[in-house]
């Protein structure tokens, strides 16, 4: 146990910036762009921003804050929704200067790299010599650290697991400043729980991921479906292991077409009771791969599907495809979507659990809801290409079904939202779903997490703590300790 020491924390950190200089960053304005995160729901100011350019930088921080009893939060991007990455007084550790590419290795298949490089960067270095990490997430303006430290899910998810099980070895700075190297042959039980660990038992400084060969084109089928049932038996049929030549990557969404007003309740009168409603449709975005002077054969790609349309298909090079959604990006900062608040909840569910649970949601949800740029996710996965630990799934089925709402809120219709998003985050753990946590999590106590990850799991992430994190610097507040 660390010894504090008897100087305030204001006396504390201008002692650390006397040692690191222009590394510690005091000034409030400074402070106030770290307050809160994408989720724009958690607003607390830093006593000081550290923007650490190397391992040994991130060390000394953590070590002297264990020494003066000063919290330390890591922050990539900050594309947290629950305050993870911000925190009230203590130290946040900017990782975004931690951005290097050190190695990529086209024979051994890896890239090594600093965790606080954005994988829109890695994407760019590694394309244009036919390679690509197996996993990438939606949005490439997020950090390499960030997205192992929550999981990182994708289109390919399907195929390659998560962000995290593609990780291959990590360099971690435990919360009593020790740099330990970790991957599944060396130090597994710290690599274990500081994947998907959501920085509570180390801060993953360098990233050493795992690289496939891809080809230099995309062609990538957008094909519509009205009914649940339908669209879910083709997914099943999509990911199948002998199909994974067939098809490269799965991504689905539920689409709201707007109708008019349905009653919802008694009592009509001037238009009471009445609620904008949607008729859902599902649309499922299929692609395969292929080189300069190939051209892949649509009618046996789609050749077994049962769509209720094929709308479009789109041509892409690969790096356009990896970064297809940033339009999209664009405008959510052009429509205000960005500056809003984005308490998104996403759950896992079972393919049975799914069947039932998604079409009673949709019945009663109102499209306008989601706000400029919402959208209500679906990622059909599997559980049976993942080791990471404290990635939580329902267990017993093989085929799993990610469904989540992700509004962009103004201001003055947070609380009713996160009223609403409290009782769907309820109904999916009744259900048997569980929460992805990357998102707006809610849990509120010991037995909260407890249940989330199990009785035994949790015993485990109990026990890493203590060992990596004795004086629970890092992160507090998240995962509810006794």
């Amino acid at each position: 146990m660390a010894v504090h020491s008897p100087i305030d924390k204001t006396e504390a950190l201008l002692g650390l910036k006397e040692r690191l200089g222009d590394v510690i960053v005091l000034e409030e304005a400074v402070r106030e762009e770290f307050k809160t995160d994408f989720g724009r729901v958690v607003h607390q100011v830093p006593g000081a921003v550290a923007r650490c350019t190397s391992t040994e930088q991130v060390a000394e921080v953590v070590r002297f804050c264990r020494e003066h009893g000063i919290v330390v939060v890591a922050r990539g991007q900050g594309h947290t929704q629950t305050g993870q990455s911000t925190t009230d007084g203590g130290i946040v550790i900017d990782t975004a200067a931690m951005c290097k590419i050190h190695e990529i290795d086209a024979e051994g298949l890896f890239a090594q790299c600093d965790g606080g490089l954005v994988w829109r960067d890695l994407v760019a270095a590694t394309v244009p010599l036919g390679l690509v990490p197996p996993v990438l997430t939606n949005n490439l303006g997020v950090s390499l650290a960030g997205t192992v430290s929550v999981a990182g899910l994708g289109v390919a998810s399907y195929r390659y697991g998560t962000q995290a099980d593609n990780a291959i070895e990590l360099e971690v700075v435990t919360g009593t400043g020790e740099v330990v190297v970790c991957s599944r042959e060396q130090n597994a039980d710290l690599y274990n729980a500081v994947r998907c660990g959501f920085g509570q038992f180390g801060i993953i400084t360098r990233v050493k991921m795992r690289l496939r060969r891809c080809k230099q084109k995309v062609r990538m089928y957008h094909l519509l479906y009205d009914e649940l049932d339908t669209f879910m038996d083709d997914a099943d049929f999509v990911m199948r292991p002998e199909n994974h030549d067939r098809f490269h990557t799965l991504e689905s969404r539920c689409a709201a077409c707007p109708i008019f007003t349905k009653s919802i309740g008694e009592g009509l009168t001037l238009g009471e009771g009445q609620q904008l409603y949607a008729y859902w449709m599902y649309p499922m975005f299929l692609t395969v791969e292929y080189d300069e002077g190939e051209n892949p054969d649509d009618a046996a790609v789609l050749d077994g599907l049962k769509h209720y349309r094929h709308l479009r298909t789109e041509e892409y090079t690969q790096l356009g495809f990896c970064n297809r959604l940033v339009p999209i990006f664009d405008l959510w900062h052009r429509s205000g979507n960005w500056e809003m608040h984005h308490p998104w909840v996403e759950t896992t569910l079972t393919w049975d659990m799914a069947r039932e649970l998604i079409p009673t949601v949709l019945e009663s949800f109102p499209p306008q809801a989601l706000g400029p740029g919402g959208h209500i996710l679906l990622w059909p996965a599997r559980s049976d290409n993942s080791d990471v630990p404290l990635f939580m799934y329902p267990e017993g089925a093989t085929n799993l079904m990610g469904f989540g709402i992700l509004p962009a809120v103004p201001t003055q219709f947070l609380d009713q939202a996160l009223s609403q998003l409290e009782m769907f985050h309820e109904l999916t753990v009744a259900y048997g779903g569980k929460r992805y946590l990357s998102g707006w999590i809610s849990f509120k106590t010991p037995e909260d997490w407890e249940n989330h990850f199990g009785a035994e799991k949790w015993a485990l992430i109990k026990d890493a703590k203590r060992r990596f994190d004795p004086d629970g610097l890092l992160n507090p507040g998240f995962f509810q300790f006794e």
